[in-house]
């Protein structure tokens, strides 16, 4: 809802932050000669090789290369976007940015949102005070000392108890002059019928408070105490509250699962909990709801694969098929934990033990694999219903994002079905065809990037922009593309030989490809002029060469052409990738369909000679 931060503003809060003092409030830094070394947070290490450099506000791992500013740092560790860790950063240093002014609709939405999180951190107080000291919560601390968790659980994860009366937290909150209108939007209250009075929607219950990434309170779940039903309700959405777009956990579990690189997602609040007293504090559980695109995005800021750990009853298996597919389409790995029947992850840990557990995790496997096996079992012998299941498959292995991956389940598949590998491939081609067809009738292909200011009308479009950018997912920045921005903007010589080679086409981010051309078609003799480039960029292209600006201009100083040769050719070797994927996917079954055997062949003489160049770099 805030304005652009002006540059001088960005560089006041850079001026007035120090990366150290930021740094150890994540690590245990120790002095090592000029710099402070600890263990990296951004990747599993036991030897330390994530150093911090206070003269030149600057950190670099050694070990997975991870490097930046203070920003930088508050963007990775925090999942912030960077005007969030500009304006967390300014409010730590008392710093005002003197953002544009709000209008009166977005300023009564914001106080809006403020009263709601206020409220529930009001109510969350009040539940978490019951629960440690009420005479009346003592069935609720003998239930959790039952489940084997005491007060160090219960402040970590602010739970509470919600009293058996009618309107314990109603009185409460209007002791705090709460509008009774806004805790019935959160869900807390509930308006009372034939002229009664409002009364707490939660009553007799463990409360589990539901947080946000910053740390605020949205939501709550209320488990009952003894057999009674439902045994769980949650709050309903509200304008501070879209439950399929928060996982339970999160916000306690973001840093061990950055550290381990995986993520057990979990159906149940006690599940996440046991998980995390075992020592498996990279779980997360859903709130009620299935693994929606929106969880998967914000998993996707700290871990390299989902772990699916539900029941192994049939709901359990259709809500991690569900979840294997929402993860396909957003490009992550997915894999599953198989526990013995009737067990969760709280009932087993309890049990088993935690060594057992990991047993568990070590021989998880990838949910396409289970998925395959379980379809074709439930097809059974006949030929129908064996094509049928085949064919289900094959629409699961045409989402993932991996030739790769989909040539080794195809002969997966092959095996399993007795269905020639050419075959299942021809026909997955046509499965490819199809659900291409359908996206772009309903409008759903990949987006491009937004237009840039030079291309608007009236806008001076520069050389660079000339040409055409072409059209690629909106994926993360890769590592390769912003150590290649970074020798950009450092060297002329690395500029040339970039252009030489193909220029923006080797780039597969829009935004950055859109930064590179700018800076090819700005850099004068005497180098390129930062301050000239930033006005020419959208707000997402200034946040990506921010992030890279502020690192230290000497640290690849030695090697610089050595390293940019690597980046580039990284870059050649995936841009032949996405060709070899567009002939294969698109233009050789569109020429086929055509039949226009001329521009088939050309496609397949062409495809044949990426691959072999792709095989040729690899080995």
């Amino acid at each position: 809802m805030s304005g652009q931060i002006g540059d001088d503003k960005i560089e006041q809060v850079r001026d007035r932050t120090d990366i150290v003092e930021l740094v150890s409030q994540y690590v245990d830094l120790k002095t090592s000669g000029r710099n402070r070394m600890g263990l990296c947070p951004f990747h599993a290490e036991k030897t330390p090789s994530f150093s911090v450099n206070a003269e030149r506000q600057f950190y670099h791992c050694f070990g997975c290369g991870a490097s930046g500013d203070v920003f930088s740092f508050l963007m990775t560790s925090e999942g912030l976007s960077f005007p969030d860790a500009v304006r967390r950063l300014a409010d730590r240093a008392g710093i005002d940015l003197e953002e544009r002014p709000l209008t009166p609709p977005e300023r009564a939405q914001i106080e809006e949102r403020e009263r709601l999180y206020r409220i529930n951190g009001l109510a969350a107080d009040y539940f978490h005070a019951n629960l440690m000291e009420h005479p009346q919560a003592l069935i609720a601390r003998e239930y959790m000392k039952k489940r084997g968790y005491g007060q160090k659980a219960a402040a970590e994860y602010c739970i509470g108890c919600a009293l058996s009366g009618w309107d314990g937290l109603k009185n409460y909150l209007e002791h705090h002059q709460v509008a009774a209108t806004e805790a019935r939007t959160l869900g807390l209250l509930r308006e009372g019928t034939s002229g009664r009075g409002d009364y707490d929607m939660f009553r007799s219950r463990l409360i589990f408070p539901i947080f946000d990434l910053a740390g605020r309170v949205v939501a709550f779940g209320g488990r009952v105490l003894d057999d009674g039903k439902p045994k769980y309700i949650n709050s309903p959405e509200s304008p501070i509250y879209h439950k399929g777009a928060v996982l339970f956990g999160l916000y306690q579990a973001r840093q061990a699962i950055r550290i381990s690189g995986d993520v057990l997602v979990v159906e149940g609040y006690f599940d996440q909990l046991a998980l995390n007293r075992a020592g498996f504090a990279q779980s997360v559980a859903t709130c009620g709801t299935a693994l929606t695109a929106d969880h998967v995005q914000q998993l996707k800021r700290y871990a390299q694969r989902v772990v699916l750990v539900f029941d192994q009853d049939s709901a359990g298996k259709q809500a991690t098929f569900k979840a294997m597919t929402t993860l396909q389409q957003e490009g992550v790995a997915a894999a599953a934990i198989s526990l013995p029947s009737g067990d969760d992850p709280d009932s087993f840990l309890q049990r088993h033990g935690a060594e057992a557990f990991q047993a568990c995790l070590d021989a998880a496997r990838p949910v396409m694999e289970l998925y395959m096996e379980e379809t074709l079992k439930e097809a059974g012998y006949g030929v129908e219903l064996k094509v049928r299941a085949v064919e289900q498959v094959l629409e699961k292995i045409a989402v993932l994002k991996s030739e790769l991956e989909q040539d080794l389940y195809l002969k997966e598949l092959s095996g399993r079905s007795g269905i020639e590998v050419a075959r299942l491939q021809k026909k997955l081609e046509t499965i490819v065809r199809q659900q291409r067809g359908r996206s772009k009738v309903q409008g759903s292909e990949a987006p491009v990037s937004p237009p840039h200011p030079a291309d608007e009308p009236g806008g001076q479009r520069s050389p660079a922009r000339a040409q055409r950018l072409p059209v690629k997912d909106q994926k993360g920045v890769s590592r390769t593309e912003q150590t290649l921005l970074r020798l950009l903007l450092q060297s002329t010589a690395v500029r040339t030989e970039f252009a030489e080679r193909g220029g923006v086409s080797l780039v597969h981010h829009p935004d950055v490809a859109a930064v590179m051309a700018e800076i090819l078609s700005q850099t004068t003799a005497s180098g390129c002029d930062i301050e000239s480039l930033m006005p020419r960029l959208s707000a997402s292209q200034r946040e990506i060469l921010a992030q890279v600006h502020g690192c230290d201009p000497e640290e690849f100083a030695e090697n610089l052409e050595l390293i940019a040769g690597d980046c580039l050719r990284a870059l050649e070797k995936q841009a032949m990738k996405r060709r070899s994927e567009q002939l294969w996917r698109e233009m050789i079954p569109a020429a086929d369909e055509c039949g226009d055997i001329e521009a088939a062949d050309r496609y397949r003489a062409e495809l044949s000679n990426l691959q072999s160049r792709i095989k040729g770099r690899t080995s």
